[in-house]
């Protein structure tokens, strides 16, 4: 009895070796031999029990299982220090046929130009049809089945996602990274203007740093730029996966599926726009903390808008455990507000495989939400996720 007790306490309490990924690391080119692919997968399923109210009449929910999520991604080594990656939404809310997500080539090295390798040991170029490094809120998003890096069920309220043609150059060193990129801010390519007239651009800068063993910071700013005459850009719009909590705040006259549901952003086609999202992060042993302040100001349909999103959240892990909240509110010019208060916790039972129960209370104020003036939707999650 003694001896299974510690081998269940082993199982529950030791810890797996969790970092916050920001950034991924440098290719180590010395582990190329070769030509070789991996083929990974992801898969997530949730166990919906939410209410939501309104001034006008809304559908019923059910509780009840979402429909599962099914990524398939492949990652192949092509040369030293090259390396490509692509993803496949199997399953998703929003579309019924598997489709690529993207893809996107790692040139960490050149082994076509020798003389570059001393100025690649800093330097990372990434190029093809990817979410730009726009701030550090997207590292933490759940992207369709893929929900490991994601404490809670939901993403942000102004979730910035899309999967735009593109090429960025990063410097690190030191802890210190310099971004720059640029992309036609669009996802369906050849419908816009010439690419002259089309391009946006992003940067991003960010120290990180392990200050002691026990305590690493973060801080980065980042922009996101849309000159004048764009045909129409897409960034927080641009999940063509689905969101979580489905169907919230769905009138009972609507048609379909408001696959955005319990988001609420600027929406898509800006053709002029200026966005900034300033990020910190702190962890020290168990405890992690994380903020966000984003706002941007643009133009859409001819009408100026300004959006501000503000987010706090703090994790502590203990063993294969984490329990933590997430505080997250968005307001626009017209007067509108919306807030989410996440509470929850996990359990990896494997490095690969985790379970989460998500708390969720979010509220409208003012015409946030279409034609409804206010509202509310609250209630429990529970998502259970293998990814390998």
């Amino acid at each position: 009895m003694k001896n299974l007790f510690i081998v269940v306490f082993a199982m529950l309490f030791s810890m797996p070796s969790f970092s916050q990924q920001f950034e991924k690391e440098q290719i180590d080119d010395q582990e190329f031999n070769n030509l070789k692919v991996k083929v990974g997968a992801d898969f997530a399923l949730q166990l919906q029990a939410l209410d939501h109210e309104a001034p006008v009449e809304l559908i019923d929910l059910k509780n009840n299982f979402n429909l599962p999520t099914a990524n398939l991604n492949i990652t192949a080594d092509l040369a030293p220090g090259i390396q490509l990656y692509i993803n496949n939404y199997m399953s998703s809310r929003h579309h019924n046929e598997a489709w690529v997500e993207g893809g996107y080539l790692t040139i960490d090295k050149m082994p076509f130009l020798p003389a570059t390798d001393n100025m690649m040991k800093y330097f990372t170029i990434k190029a093809g049809v990817m979410m730009p490094n726009y701030g550090d809120a997207h590292f933490y998003r759940s992207n369709n089945a893929a929900v490991v890096n994601n404490p809670f069920v939901g993403n942000w309220i102004m979730d910035a996602f899309t999967t735009n043609p593109g090429l960025e150059v990063m410097y690190r060193n030191k802890g210190f990274l310099a971004l720059v990129g640029t992309n036609n801010g669009r996802m369906n390519y050849g419908r816009g203007n010439d690419i002259g007239k089309d391009l946006v651009f992003n940067w991003k800068l960010a120290y990180d740093t392990d200050v002691t063993d026990d305590l690493r910071l973060r801080a980065s700013l980042s922009g996101y730029h849309v000159g004048e005459g764009h045909s129409g850009s897409t960034l927080w719009d641009g999940d063509r996966a689905g969101a979580r909590y489905y169907s919230v705040m769905q009138t009972a006259e609507a048609a379909g599926d408001n696959f955005r549901s319990g988001r609420w952003s600027p929406g898509a086609n800006q053709t002029e726009m200026n966005s900034y999202m300033a990020n910190v992060f702190a962890q020290f042993h168990g405890l992690e903390v994380f903020g966000v302040y984003e706002t941007m100001k643009g133009v859409r349909s001819g009408n100026d808008q300004n959006f501000t999103q503000t987010a706090l959240q703090a994790i502590y892990r203990l063993g294969r455990f984490y329990a933590g909240t997430r505080l997250n509110k968005v307001d626009n010019n017209d007067g509108s507000t919306v807030t989410r208060t996440n509470l929850g916790g996990g359990w990896y039972m494997v490095d690969n495989v985790v379970i989460k129960l998500d708390y969720v209370i979010q509220k409208y104020e003012g015409p946030a939400h279409g034609s409804i003036d206010g509202g509310k939707f609250n209630g429990l999650v529970l998502e259970a996720a293998i990814s390998f």
